[in-house]
């Protein structure tokens, strides 16, 4: 069987028609989602995007041992594995976070092959001197600001709709399909939009904000409070041009989806649509990422079509992009690679079975930051205090060196750098009652914290997370 992975950066949950959004076009994804399975309880792992990737690559959580970076020399990863096998692996992306600042990041190398489309965000890629550059700032935050990047790239590339990043990701992989459907293929489509910047072409904005009121436009919404920072009438516009962005990507990815069933291939295909993480566009007063992991940011979409099981389904399990992995595997009849011990598990047997056992909680969190658990009745997000040791980020490249400091010959992090150092409390929260996770019951109900802090440290340890990060979240003594 061959299996398609799609995965679309900063794609909230709640901003598709199949999960109950009444007001954002998606009629391509919710045309999928009809006959395939939309699991209720997939959260992330490893946050944000570049610990995500390590998470699917790998299928095995990240944020326990270190932060943003590539790929470890040892990682035995999926790519890789089904390459070995002797079945075809590709990859495309235009997540320049693979190739920008990030040296020997090398995530599409295990691959049999791989392509790439250029010019998102803050990669470097038009340089003409030649050539006339708009060279505003828009009104781009300070703190997030691509600069001219962004601006050159877009104004060399585009002239038509399909000159835009999405289109072209899923046209080029919808050619790769028709060249390539006589093998056996994994191909993962890791596509930066819905991420910011988002300038989607103007008639997707007009869907959600006709106005001719002159609004300052924000493409990279402020990762702070809405208060103080935006007006109404700027915060509907951001609202807006997220939605625009996101029901343009909805097009193309239906272009690529389309393809495969025109060619017959649904029946031998397993496709899997998921996000990486969400992002906040007024919840909690807030927008931008740079926050605490709540349900906006931590519980994302995915849905699988699987030629025989699952049609129809709304699967209940746990499930996160660590499950890819031991998919894909399962999906095309291969063995699991007996060096390394996976943290996922296949998604076949909840399609083939809705009913079957799966986890009781799962883990999620970024490195260095909160650690978070959820039961599906209580979700905890478990701050960090400064006062505790720091972690170690166990690797043999330097991810990030702004985010680390050297000690004894090992990268050891101090708190994770940031603006808003309020994202390092501890939070409770009841699911059932409190969805929007808007009254903290952490100082109310004590037992409750208790019990969940006593399901992290047992999930922790059953991975054997590095006993410092129990320290380091104050879950347990040196």
């Amino acid at each position: 069987m061959n299996v398609v992975l799609i995965v679309l950066d900063t794609w909230r949950r709640d901003h598709v028609g199949c999960y109950g959004n009444e007001w954002i076009h998606t009629p391509n994804i919710d045309r999928f989602a009809e006959k395939s399975a939309v699991f209720e309880n997939a959260y992330l792992g490893s946050y944000p995007t570049l610990p995500c990737r390590r998470d699917i690559a790998t299928g095995r959580y990240e944020f326990p041992w270190r932060g943003w970076g590539g790929l470890e020399p040892d990682d035995v990863t999926l790519g890789g594995t089904v390459d070995e096998a002797g079945k075809v692996s590709y990859f495309f992306t235009d997540v320049y976070h693979h190739w920008m600042n990030n040296p020997g990041s090398g995530y599409w190398r295990p691959f049999s092959g791989f392509d790439i489309v250029r010019g998102q965000e803050r990669d470097r890629y038009v340089t003409d001197s030649d050539i006339t550059f708009d060279n505003r700032p828009l009104d781009y935050p300070p703190h997030n600001r691509p600069e001219q990047p962004h601006f050159k790239n877009v104004q060399y590339i585009r002239k038509e709709e399909r000159d835009w990043f999405s289109p072209q990701l899923f046209s080029h992989a919808a050619r790769w399909v028709q060249h390539n459907a006589d093998q056996n293929f994994f191909l993962m489509i890791d596509s930066f939009d819905p991420h910011e910047p988002w300038d989607p072409p103007r008639h997707y904005v007009k869907l959600y904000d006709d106005s001719e009121e002159d609004v300052k436009e924000y493409p990279v919404a402020p990762y702070d409070w809405v208060e103080g920072n935006l007006t109404a009438a700027e915060l509907k516009r951001v609202q807006a041009i997220y939605a625009g962005e996101i029901t343009m990507v909805d097009r193309w990815v239906g272009h690529f989806l389309d393809q495969v069933e025109n060619m017959g291939l649904m029946d031998e295909t397993m496709i899997i649509i998921a996000a990486d993480h969400g992002t906040h566009n007024g919840d909690h007063g807030r927008t931008g990422k740079n926050w605490v992991l709540w349900d906006e940011i931590s519980h994302i979409p995915m849905i699988v079509w699987h030629p025989e099981f699952g049609h129809g389904a709304r699967p209940r399990q746990f499930v996160q992009p660590i499950d890819y992995f031991p998919t894909v595997l399962d999906a095309m009849g291969l063995d699991a690679p007996e060096e390394v011990r996976l943290h996922g598990q296949s998604l076949i047997p909840f399609l083939r079975d809705g009913n079957a056992s799966g986890r009781d909680a799962i883990l999620f969190g970024q490195f260095s930051g909160t650690c978070n658990i959820t039961d599906g009745e209580y979700v905890l997000l478990q701050g960090v205090d400064e006062s505790n040791p720091p972690v170690y980020a166990y690797s043999s490249i330097i991810a990030n060196r702004q985010a680390f400091d050297w000690d004894a010959n090992e990268l050891r992090s101090k708190l994770t750098p940031g603006r808003h150092l309020e994202k390092h409390k501890t939070r409770l929260y009841h699911t059932p009652s409190d969805p929007k996770q808007e009254d903290d019951l952490v100082d109310r109900k004590p037992e409750v914290l208790a019990r969940m802090q006593k399901l992290m440290v047992e999930k922790l340890q059953a991975i054997d997370a590095p006993s410092e990060l129990l320290v380091r979240l104050g879950l347990t003594k040196e």
